[in-house]
Formats: C-alpha cells, sequence, structure tokens
C-alpha cells in the first residue's frame, strides 16, 4: 500500500476517536449537570433522611464519598424525575421539577426550583429549542 492510503486510514481513525473521546466528554457533562440539578433540590433532604451532612451527600452522589452512604441512599432513594418546563421567553430561566420517590409506597417528595437557561443539560435545551417541546421529562438515578 501507498503511504498515501495508510496516511488516510491513520487520518480517519484519529478522527474516529476524537469523535469518540468528545460524545463521552459530552454525555459525562450532560449528567454531571442534570445530578447537580438534582442535589440542589434534594441534598437537603436527603441528608435528613440518611442523618447525616449535606456535603457528604454531594461527595457519596459524585463518587468522591464514602461508598457505604451511596449504598444507604440507594435503600432510600427509588426513583427521580426531572422535569423541565420551557421557559416563556428567550433564555430565561426553566421551572424545574425534581420529583423523588423514596422506598415506602406513596413516599414522595417534590421541589420546584428555577434553572437557569445556560445550566440545563445540553440535551435538554437541545429539545426545548429544536423540537419546541414545552416540557422535557428525565430520569436521574444513583448510578454504582
Amino acid at each position: 500500500m501507498s503511504l498515501w492510503l495508510w496516511t488516510a486510514i491513520g487520518l480517519a481513525v484519529a478522527g474516529l476517536l476524537a469523535a469518540w473521546r468528545r460524545r463521552l466528554r459530552t454525555s459525562d457533562s450532560q449528567e454531571s449537570d442534570l445530578t447537580c440539578i438534582v442535589l440542589e433540590a434534594m441534598a437537603e433532604e436527603w441528608a435528613a433522611r440518611t442523618d447525616t451532612r449535606t456535603g457528604d451527600i454531594r461527595a457519596a452522589v459524585t463518587g468522591a464519598g464514602a461508598p457505604e452512604l451511596r449504598t444507604r441512599l440507594r435503600a432510600v432513594v427509588h426513583d427521580v424525575e426531572v422535569v423541565f418546563t420551557k421557559p416563556p421567553t428567550g433564555r430565561s430561566d426553566a421551572h424545574t421539577v425534581v420529583r423523588c420517590t423514596f422506598g415506602h409506597p406513596g413516599s414522595t417528595l417534590q421541589a420546584e426550583i428555577a434553572t437557569s437557561w445556560d445550566d440545563l443539560p445540553a440535551s435538554v435545551r437541545r429539545e426545548l429549542i429544536h423540537r419546541d417541546a414545552e416540557v422535557i421529562r428525565c430520569h436521574w438515578s444513583l448510578t454504582s
């Protein structure tokens, strides 16, 4: 094979690897944005339910804290849904509802907050703009 063909193959592989890495970083960033929103709404309640401090909850959720606290949180938090409602005009704050269902049937807590346009996960912004959706629902989970 000629040198030009090997060069073209090398460039194509390098381009694919760069695109793959960028996609991984983007999905991690979106998950991080959603995690920040969930923590803003629920960290104090979760700290009260696990008899610990809010800072410890944040550390456990982001993976920097004690693994046993993550395990306790998984036992307490059954499901978390985040609902974003499109701002009425322009790039203003989106109405955000974080609904957390706990392990006991019927035990649900709902927190309503305003999330600035820039703090919305990129995928949510994209859906609100391009799909012209009024409401976007996301599920969040405490991963291992």
